[in-house]
């Protein structure tokens, strides 16, 4: 028997997580024909069917699945070896682009990806951080526009693979002398009647308050609506109303604009968030970067984060 290709085996590991034969050839810019060829020729090497056509698309056979297993192991293993490579020249050359909810690029990714770069084997290296809608960042990956993103773990993801980076609470953020910032602590409950200033263009925490339906999707209570994280905050320090976001974004300026930070007592307002990357990546740059980025945060990634 034949030696297996390994481009073959990556692209049938994609497909089958995928269960996509289109999407996996947009996202490698390849013809959909091509990749189906190189199926077909695997599954005469074998003398089995490895995939079979469903209404939404193709899924693996039995045999298909156990084949998928044992690929898995040995792209993967491919990519360390890319990396060990990589790393005996001491430095990685390139440049990466990074899409990541502005919630994440507000936080702790900016300073993540700083740390990366001043490593000595990392001077070469060249980082394009976009920022934009979770959507956006999983349309991005999946299209071949960024090579990897960073999302809450609420967003859709299938066919792309992805771990955990770190965990965050939604909190509420007062100013100090507000009534309730003595409170040990605070559900939604306490506090959904305030009035509250709301972000334009990137509204993560108001659409999952909303989807809990403790707060109604007519913002009627809403005094401001800015555009930024920081403009939120900001406003918060004056008065104008509280304000929902990330309790480590928040803490960030607590400080120096004398806010009060409550992460919120409800069970759901714990956040993953988490990397997201195609299935089958061999780009030891990019894979290099998601090692690093997922190791930041490890005793934070251990447990949820306590008010």
């Amino acid at each position: 028997m034949k030696d297996f290709d390994l481009t073959t085996l990556r692209l049938f590991v994609a497909v089958c997580d995928a269960k996509s034969i289109k999407r996996v050839a947009e996202r490698e810019r390849l013809d959909a024909s091509a990749i189906i060829r190189r199926i077909a020729k695997l599954e005469d090497q074998l003398r089995t069917p490895l995939i079979k056509r469903v209404s939404r698309g193709v899924q693996a056979t039995p045999e298909g699945a156990v084949l998928c297993e044992h690929a898995k192991k040995l792209v993967s293993d491919a990519q360390k070896i890319a990396i060990n490579l990589a790393r005996s020249k001491f430095a990685f050359t390139g440049t990466l682009t990074v899409a990541a909810s502005s919630a994440n690029v507000a936080s702790v990714l900016t300073d993540d990806v700083a740390t990366f770069l001043l490593l000595a084997e990392h001077r070469r290296v060249q980082i394009i951080v976009n920022e934009m809608m979770s959507k956006d960042v999983v349309q991005a990956v999946r299209e071949g526009q960024a090579s990897l993103g960073v999302i809450w773990d609420s967003t859709e993801t299938s066919g792309l693979q992805h771990v955990n980076y770190w965990n965050d609470r939604i909190a509420v953020v007062m100013k100090s002398s507000h009534p309730l910032a003595d409170r040990e602590e605070l559900y939604l409950a306490d506090v959904h009647h305030l009035d509250r200033v709301t972000m334009r263009h990137t509204r993560h925490t108001e659409a999952l308050l909303i989807r809990t339906g403790a707060i109604p999707d007519d913002h009627s209570t809403f005094r401001l609506e800015v555009p930024t994280w920081e403009a939120g905050l900001r406003a918060t320090a004056h008065g104008v109303g509280v304000f929902f976001c990330s309790a480590q974004l928040a803490r960030m300026y607590s400080k120096a604009w004398d806010l009060r930070v409550m992460p919120l007592a409800d069970p759901w307002s714990h956040l993953i968030n988490k990397i997201i990357y195609p299935t089958g990546l061999v780009n030891p740059l990019a894979m290099e970067l998601i090692a690093h980025l997922r190791h930041q945060h490890r005793p934070m990634n251990a447990a949820p984060i306590t008010a």
